[in-house]
């Protein structure tokens, strides 16, 4: 080994080795600096070449953005990359370079401008999609507004509830734009869903938009971009009296005696506006023409429309009806009137003085009728002796009416 290494050719040769070593040893050290000059290596041991497309590459902007907002800049770009192999796989996979639009020292205005790099190595290959772009500057506006707050599904509240009132916070907001979207701003709100709300809530982190006139969202820079909204519930009701309603009458024969519900009030919820309209409240109409027979039956009632709620949805009414009928009242006693003193009379026909009447009406009226609540008089002025056929007269209660055994009856006067 020893005679080898003494030799001069292989002293060169090792030197060689550990010269190329070394190299190679460097050059892969420095390929992931940006101004790494590796080309003799690549040049010596590979001129493969690659392309590589970037899509969606970042766009910044160099401008004052405290004095200006720009417009018309693309939030990303098409980059594309050619060169070697290792370069463009380096770049492509830290991408650690940048891209963007230089307004230093513009005016407000429309510019077109190109769009930019730098941090590429200088070896690369670079394109841009776009390759310039129109923008717009303008100056930098702002001004506070108030937060309104927009309802939806208002009419989807649980039954009995109703919107009192809402509560932004902040109920202010600072909104930062170009002069031109500050003037066009005509509100400012946030949007709630009332869909199924039943109680007191409140919404965290309602986001706050921006339209114009017209109701296009206008796109600016909003402090807070979210607000709480606390938003209030209510339920006014009021008891009111159930009232009955009928059609029509019942057949001929039958009278109603009552009608009365089970419910003589109910409480009805609605808006405090509609509640001081409402008085009462009617059941459905109850057809009495097909009634003749007391009866009890369950009828809706009739929820007025501005009404959200009722404490019952039914009520159970009770009829009460009666048929016209007829009794007979026996042995009413016949009065004699204006018979002269001097002369007397006896009956012939009836000889007993006393007749039977039938009396017609309803249950009711004829309950506890007697003879004693009718009078059956033969009026006798002027008569003499002899036998007469008079007609009787007849008087009782109201609302019934009388058929006597007879019209007429026969009396001697001596």
């Amino acid at each position: 080994m020893n005679e080898w290494l003494n030799k001069t050719w292989v002293i060169r040769v090792i030197s060689l080795l550990l010269a190329i070593i070394t190299f190679i040893v460097i050059t892969i050290d420095n390929q992931d600096t940006r101004t790494a000059d590796i080309g003799s290596f690549d040049s010596i041991f590979s001129s493969t070449q690659e392309t590589q497309v970037l899509e969606n590459f970042p766009v910044s902007i160099q401008i004052d953005d405290d004095k200006y907002v720009v417009s018309g800049v693309p939030q990303t770009v098409t980059v594309t990359l050619q060169g070697t192999v290792s370069v463009v796989q380096t770049t492509a996979t830290q991408r650690n370079f940048d891209v963007f639009v230089d307004l230093e020292g513009l005016e407000p205005g429309t510019h077109t401008v190109p769009i930019e790099y730098e941090g590429v190595s200088n070896r690369l290959s670079v394109s841009i999609n776009p390759v310039e772009v129109e923008v717009l500057i303008e100056e930098k506006a702002s001004n506070e507004y108030k937060v309104g707050v927009d309802f939806t599904n208002q009419d989807s509240l649980q039954p009995g509830f109703e919107l009192v009132g809402a509560t932004v916070i902040p109920d202010v907001v600072k909104i930062t734009s170009s002069q031109n979207i500050i003037e066009r701003i005509a509100i400012v709100t946030a949007f709630v869903d009332l869909e199924g709300l039943g109680e007191d809530m409140t919404f965290v982190d309602v986001p706050v938009r921006v339209y114009d006139h017209e109701g296009n969202q206008l796109n600016a820079r909003i402090e807070p971009e979210v607000v709480s909204v606390e938003v209030r519930l209510a339920s006014p009701s009021k008891t009111v009296p159930v009232v009955v309603d009928t059609t029509g009458e019942v057949p001929e024969g039958y009278r109603v005696i009552s009608i009365e519900s089970d419910i003589e009030e109910v409480e009805i919820f609605a808006s405090e506006d509609d509640l001081s309209n409402i008085s009462m409240i009617r059941t459905t109409p109850i057809n009495l023409t097909e009634i003749t027979e007391s009866n009890t039956i369950e009828v809706g009632l009739a929820i007025p429309g501005n009404a959200r709620l009722t404490s019952h949805e039914t009520v159970t009414v009770t009829i009460e009806v009666e048929k016209w009928t007829e009794e007979t009242i026996e042995d009413i006693e016949i009065g004699i009137e204006n018979l002269d003193d001097e002369y007397t009379s006896s009956f012939l026909n009836p000889d007993t003085g006393k007749i039977d009447i039938v009396v017609a009406g309803y249950q009711t009226d004829l309950t506890g009728i007697n003879s004693n609540d009718f009078q059956l008089t033969v009026d006798l002025r002027g008569l003499r002796d002899g036998q007469y056929q008079l007609p009787l007269k007849i008087s009782g209660p109201t609302g019934l009416e009388f058929s006597p055994e007879m019209e007429e009856v026969t009396i001697e006067v001596q």
